[in-house]
């Protein structure tokens, strides 16, 4: 283990001790030891987004509002049932212990990343959309 998953590790039990979520807490460090925490920096307006890899696919995250792009932000976060997901732990970890997967792009990539980052989001939000309407189907009577 480095130096840099022990600090995770004590950070984590930090987090497991303010939240009370100690599940959450785990999964959102093993997002952080297993690089899915990532920094994309572009370049050269050192401008930085910030994405964490879940189940679903990246999760765009701006720890500055805090957002994130995650089901659980919307329903759990916004309904007030939690302060926060394992997406956005998952950054706090990986910034108090400074590690991140990093990525360098050039400026013109911007828009593109977005983009794609944007298709990918309302990609998984039409699947999920879809199946919750052939569940629905599936229950009507014939």
């Amino acid at each position: 283990m480095t130096e840099m998953d022990h600090r995770a590790a004590e950070v984590a039990t930090k987090y497991t001790q303010t939240t009370g979520r100690a599940k959450l807490v785990s999964r959102a460090l093993k997002a952080v030891q297993e690089g899915r925490v990532k920094k994309h920096e572009f370049l050269p307006s050192k401008r930085v987004l910030f994405t964490v890899v879940g189940r679903s696919g990246d999760e765009f995250v701006d720890p500055e509002k805090p957002f994130c792009s995650c089901e659980d932000f919307f329903f759990t976060v916004l309904g007030g049932r939690s302060l926060t997901c394992y997406h956005l732990l998952a950054y706090a970890i990986a910034d108090e212990a400074g590690k991140f997967s990093e990525a360098r792009f050039h400026d013109e990539e911007f828009s593109y990343f977005i983009e794609l980052l944007s298709a990918d989001l309302l990609t998984r939000m039409g699947d999920k959309e879809d199946k919750q309407s052939r569940d629905r189907s599936d229950t009507v009577p014939r």
